[in-house]
């Protein structure tokens, strides 16, 4: 059996290690706001229908908050996986991880 980053046991050790990051936290922070802007993004557009003004107001703040949160997420993310040792697993698996932890609510 294969040990290290791309076998089932290095996955587990790169979660593990993830998990007690501080960057890695923000990302998932960061992810979760970048959702709740998309969301009030939507609820802007759906909005101006009614009312173009408030419509688009709310469909601001919710642009503005995506690229908060995009911005906290990359700035969490980026070392977060620097500060894993080499070799590093690929880019999905670290995807993967990051919407786990985002949708378990883990932190």
């Amino acid at each position: 059996m294969a040990s290290g980053s791309h076998s089932g046991d290095g996955d587990m050790v790169d979660s593990e290690q993830l998990h007690k990051s501080k960057p890695w936290r923000w990302a998932v922070r960061g992810l979760l706001l970048a959702g709740f802007g998309l969301l009030v993004a939507v609820v802007g557009l759906i909005t101006s229908v009614w009312s173009t003004e408030t419509g688009l107001t709310i469909l601001a703040v919710g642009v503005v908050i995506y690229l908060i949160g995009f911005v906290v997420l990359y700035s969490g993310f980026i070392p977060a996986i620097r500060a894993l040792p080499n070799p590093r697993p690929s880019f999905w698996k670290f995807r993967r991880i990051l919407m786990s932890d985002a949708l378990h609510l883990r932190y």
